[in-house]
């Protein structure tokens, strides 16, 4: 008899336990579902030059240009972040950087105090007609980052083409990609 009851209790604790181990896992796992990560807007952003993983290769210098994650929470980027240069007060110095589709375009998950990088493309403006070409010579990059309306600055001093015509495209710019960029 003392066994019988010994079985049913040792059957109801075990029940019970697993109910409840079932019912904590079920919770744990509806918590741990993923939550909707918004797009990164400027606000959250800190944008730079990556100088020291720079390369150059047929009159083309490129550069990472990494957009860091400034916030307490995780954000996301897709696409070309929009790139002009400009003089120090911020007036568009030629034309705004073309896209170089050189990566394909993904959804990239940013976490707080992480970075993504795009990459930034400088053609030598030396090799455009001087004249026709308007040198001078810049000192910001205004970077939108993708499907933004509202720009940051980094400090950025770079010979330009201040012609506006198609001819004297000197900035290009790739998709944003994951991690801080890297010497290509």
């Amino acid at each position: 008899m003392f066994k019988s009851i010994r079985r049913t209790i040792i059957a109801t604790v075990t029940a019970l336990t697993l109910g409840l181990g079932g019912a904590v896992w079920a919770t744990s796992a509806a918590s741990a579902a993923p939550a909707k990560v918004s797009a990164c807007s400027t606000a959250q952003l800190a944008v730079w030059v990556n100088l020291s993983e720079g390369s150059v290769a047929a009159g083309t210098t490129s550069w990472p240009l990494d957009f860091t994650n400034t916030s307490s929470h995780a954000c996301t980027l897709f696409g070309y972040p929009g790139v002009s240069a400009t003089n120090a007060n911020g007036g568009q110095l030629g034309r705004a950087a073309a896209r170089r589709p050189l990566l394909a375009a993904k959804t990239v998950t940013i976490g707080a105090g992480g970075t993504a990088h795009a990459y930034l493309f400088w053609l030598q403006v030396l090799n455009f007609t001087p004249s026709a070409c308007k040198l001078g010579t810049a000192s910001l990059l205004k970077v939108f980052p993708p499907n933004t309306r509202r720009a940051d600055y980094t400090f950025f001093s770079l010979q330009v083409c201040k012609s506006t015509k198609p001819l004297f495209q000197y900035l290009f710019v790739s998709t944003v990609q994951p991690g801080v960029g890297h010497m290509l």
